[in-house]
């Protein structure tokens, strides 16, 4: 197997003939190209003297289906290049507008364009994107401003970016998750949400991680009002967080008090109850207890009078190797129990928050040191490839770190601040560096059946 980064461009002064870097000359005859799917075998090759330049005569680059001109990994296995990777982005519900995914139009254009910048092709899709007789998916691109539909092949690698649990558990989408791993091969990595029951369980049997994991119990109908009152008598502040929850929806904030607790959410201030026992009664008119766990208070650092934790974003590298890509301090809002943005929280750097730089160093060695190592021990314990995880960790009083949630669909609002863009450039290229390591290990265990 040789590997090249090229440049894949159009020669139009030629018919049917693929021009290589004369160094090509060492390496093994090409008889066919693939991109994705994508298989062409009817070509001349000829040889010219720029090192890091593939020339396609624009028949070979139409027939190809290739997006758009960019840098790209080349691959010699048994006389077929493959170039790549072909990264096709996964999701649901997609509109018949100017926007096709509606208020998440705007993140899959910064995606796109983010992804645009570094080796290899992306695309957009779903499940009725894809001509399955024909191995075809009409992607979608955003060139010069305007969304557009694209013939593609179907691709080397894909990036799982599903709304939610809903469009995730539909059948449709199910078995086009199916037939694209299992009847076609393709790598496809985040194929599923963490249940942060499951998560927890898993990182407790670890004694790497299971000092970072706040006390943590999961409910259930027979004795939840025992579970929860002897927690809270453990640690006077808990908090009640839905298995399957994401933003910082439905999660409680009990306080004990002297007179019984008061009760917070992100929806509005402390309201007081008598006992316990009158909130979980209330609790379950609208709820099913054992969709909840239950979980320590943790007194979080403080800035302005505010608790904060930090957002820290974990990606593969091209090695497969897990590395820091973001890290950011998020505050509280006013009278909310969690530093969510979406109910008031704020977003600072590490810099604003730790303005000293030996206490930033300290904090950022930890908190990536924790941030990888849950990174590897999840990777570890959770089927499937996964590539980027997002975490929130917490420092409390005493420079203990704990986390609080991982998730496998980690949003990027956080990074909008003008300090931070950098982070989503290099988020952007470890998810496409990413890419090419699985495509590349797919393409060394496979007999190319899926190819056409």
């Amino acid at each position: 197997m040789n590997k090249n980064r090229c440049i894949i461009a159009t020669h139009p002064a030629s018919e049917k003939t693929i021009h290589l870097p004369v160094h090509f000359k060492q390496q093994e005859v090409i008889y066919s190209l693939a991109l994705g799917s994508r298989l062409v075998d009817d070509f001349t090759v000829s040889y010219h003297q720029h090192p890091n330049k593939i020339l396609l005569s624009e028949d070979l680059y139409k027939d190809l289906l290739i997006p758009y001109q960019s840098r790209a990994d080349v691959i010699a296995i048994d006389h077929t290049l493959f170039i790549g990777p072909l990264l096709g982005i996964f999701t649901a519900g997609f509109e018949k507008s100017t926007q096709p995914l509606g208020t998440r139009s705007d993140f899959f254009i910064n995606l796109l364009h983010s992804f645009k910048q570094h080796v290899g092709f992306a695309y957009l899709f779903g499940t009725h994107s894809i001509d399955w007789d024909k191995g075809i998916v009409e992607g979608l691109l955003y060139q010069q401003k305007t969304w557009i539909k694209k013939k593609m092949p179907l691709p080397s690698v894909i990036y799982d970016r599903l709304p939610n649990r809903k469009a995730a558990q539909s059948a449709f989408v199910q078995e086009t998750k199916r037939k694209l791993t299992q009847d076609y091969d393709i790598p496809w990595f985040n194929p599923s949400f963490f249940n942060k029951w499951d998560i927890h369980e898993q990182l407790l049997t670890d004694e790497k991680t299971c000092p970072f994991l706040p006390h943590s119990i999961q409910l259930d109908p027979v004795d939840a009002l025992n579970k929860i009152e002897t927690l809270l008598h453990l640690h006077e502040v808990i908090y009640l967080k839905p298995s399957n929850g994401s933003h910082g929806d439905g999660i409680y904030q009990l306080n004990k008090t002297t007179y019984g607790i008061t009760v917070s959410s992100n929806q509005g201030r402390a309201v007081p109850f008598d006992s316990v026992e009158h909130f979980v009664t209330n609790l379950r008119k609208d709820h099913a207890i054992q969709d909840f766990m239950a979980q320590q208070g943790i007194a979080l650092l403080q800035i302005d009078n505010q608790p904060m934790d930090f957002r820290v974003h974990t990606n593969k590298n091209k090695y497969g190797h897990w590395t820091v890509t973001a890290a950011v301090a998020k505050i509280s809002g006013h009278h909310t129990v969690t530093t969510h943005h979406s109910y008031g929280g704020t977003v600072k750097t590490l810099y604003d928050v730790f303005p000293e730089k030996k206490t930033r160093l300290k904090m950022l060695e930890q908190l990536f040191y924790t941030a990888i190592t849950l990174s590897q021990v999840i990777d570890e314990k959770v089927s499937g490839h996964i590539g980027e995880i997002g975490f929130d960790l917490g420092i409390d009083q005493t420079g203990a770190i704990w986390m609080f949630e991982a998730n496998s669909r980690p949003g990027r609002d956080v990074f909008q601040h003008v300090s931070l863009r950098n982070s989503e450039r290099l988020i952007g290229k470890n998810l496409m560096d990413y890419a090419a390591y699985l495509s590349q290990t797919d393409l060394t265990t496979s007999d190319y059946t899926n190819v056409y």
